[in-house]
């Protein structure tokens, strides 16, 4: 199957031009965190992890400190122990997925705090911030997500155009893929499976401009 196109964010591209090594701090859900349902294989963090050292950037340090369940003020109160201590030059955040349990009326404070920790990761680090949105979920997925989660997408999306802040659109490539591929991509419901994460990684990958199919991480199959 032949990747959407998504083309490479300038603030990623700049960031990985220069030769110093990178801390990339990933926070979040248990989408990033990748526990679980992919039963013991890479999560997309640790896959973009191995392109950047392809890529030569060995000395780059990849942190992710993600944790099931969590929701946007989760990471505001734990922010200093999962992310600000390590004082990293890249934020990637993955969330959205459980704070539509707010439902709609959730979407406004969601919104708010969203754009307060991009402010608090800033101030605090000086570090370029990439927010992504949820991958797309199955009709089996938990009820407040197949119901709202368009809601938060759009969400986010406002926040990295408001903010003017780096966005991996995640949700866009899975809808922009057929569905008997993304089938395949989730292991439960709303939870990316080993597939799901190589779609998510490749992603993330072309969004930096790292993307190549004869790498190693190119050539990992996805249905």
């Amino acid at each position: 199957m032949s990747a959407p196109a998504v083309e490479a964010l300038d603030e990623l591209v700049r960031a990985l031009s220069v030769e110093d090594p990178l801390a990339w701090s990933f926070i979040g859900d248990s989408v990033t965190a990748a526990s679980w349902h992919t039963w013991g294989a890479r999560g997309y963090s640790e896959l973009f992890h191995e392109r950047l050292r392809e890529a030569g950037r060995t000395r780059d340090a990849v942190i992710t400190t993600a944790v099931s369940g969590w929701r946007v003020d989760d990471l505001h109160t734990e922010l200093a122990q999962v992310c600000l201590r390590y004082r990293p030059d890249v934020v990637v955040i993955g969330t959205g997925l459980n704070d539509t349990r707010g439902r709609t009326t959730g979407v406004e404070p969601f919104t708010a705090s969203y754009r307060n920790l991009i402010t608090r990761i800033r101030e605090a680090t000086g570090a370029t911030v990439v927010l992504q949105t949820p991958n797309d979920t199955l009709p089996t997925g938990p009820d407040h997500v197949v119901a709202h989660l368009p809601e938060y997408v759009a969400a986010i999306r406002e926040v990295a155009a408001e903010t003017g802040t780096a966005l991996v659109d995640h949700y866009a490539v899975w809808q922009a893929t057929p569905a008997n591929s993304t089938y395949h991509w989730l292991g439960h419901g709303c939870h990316p499976n080993a597939y799901g994460h190589r779609a998510l990684a490749r992603t993330l990958q072309q969004a930096c401009g790292l993307w190549d199919p004869a790498c190693r991480s190119g050539r990992l199959l996805i249905p």
